[in-house]
């Protein structure tokens, strides 16, 4: 092995042992049209998010938080249920500045961060992780989700399977993530592999939905996911790609990047 590989290896070894706190590496954020907060609500609003700052304990898994004070804002955060307290935490209190900086008085507005570590070979492996911070005026949070995509801007090289062996992976895993889903009552995450095309390649993803949605709304959710995912990612034969919104999120890989 060439040295200047070994010092990367070691290097990368000793992150995964210390643990880094990630960084942003891409930001999105959505604002609905239908109107402004009065000052109050203004208020309340950041009031309720300033206090999602600090949720969760050091025993404590960190999928997700709603705040709500009955007065008419609701705020959740959301991060996939195997992130470090730490990790969530530090993108949870990242995201919030630019969700009030972007969305200052609008009625609804959603932040989707996807966060990965400043190292640029092995950020994919280990720590990638993404978070949603939103709120709402109302406790179903509108109809966000049909406005609130966001693909992050990644730098996948192409597969050497086709776009039609891909898709139809991602079909197949996703109809089995979204059963998996629909057991599951608060922590709405599934993960699975599938092997594929010539010389059996494995495709790893992970499918999530929001606290407290609906099965019904979140399945459409995934559905919607698995199209999105399609046009950005599949069709362009990325071996990687992960889309959100309000509700739910889809990723896959052609690595484990989940427990």
């Amino acid at each position: 092995m060439e040295t200047k590989s070994l010092i990367l290896l070691m290097f990368l070894l000793q992150a995964i042992i210390n643990g880094v706190k990630p960084n942003p590496n891409n930001q999105a954020f959505r604002c609905s049209k239908n109107g402004n907060l009065d000052d109050n609500l203004l208020k309340e609003r950041d009031e309720n998010i300033n206090a999602l700052k600090n949720r969760g304990t050091a025993n404590s898994v960190y999928p997700g938080y709603e705040i709500s004070t009955g007065n008419g804002i609701w705020v959740t955060s959301l991060c996939p249920p195997h992130a470090q307290l730490e990790h969530c935490r530090s993108c949870v209190n990242t995201t919030i500045p630019y969700l009030q900086k972007n969305c200052p008085k609008q009625k609804e507005g959603v932040v989707l961060v996807h966060l990965c570590l400043d190292l640029h070979v092995a950020w994919t492996i280990y720590l990638k992780m993404h978070c949603t911070v939103r709120y709402a005026d109302n406790p179903n949070f509108g109809n966000i989700a049909e406005w609130g995509w966001f693909t992050p801007s990644a730098t996948h090289p192409p597969t050497p399977a086709n776009a039609g062996e891909l898709e139809k992976a991602l079909n197949d895993l996703s109809n089995q993530l979204k059963e998996k889903v629909k057991g599951l009552n608060n922590n709405k995450y599934g993960t699975g592999s599938i092997n594929y095309g010539p010389g059996s390649k494995t495709l790893y993803a992970a499918m999530q939905c929001i606290r407290g949605i609906a099965i019904e709304e979140c399945v459409k959710c995934l559905s919607d996911a698995t199209n999105e995912i399609h046009k950005c990612c599949s069709k362009l034969r990325k071996t990687g790609g992960i889309v959100l919104s309000a509700k739910c999120s889809y990723w896959y890989e052609h690595f484990k990047f989940f427990p």
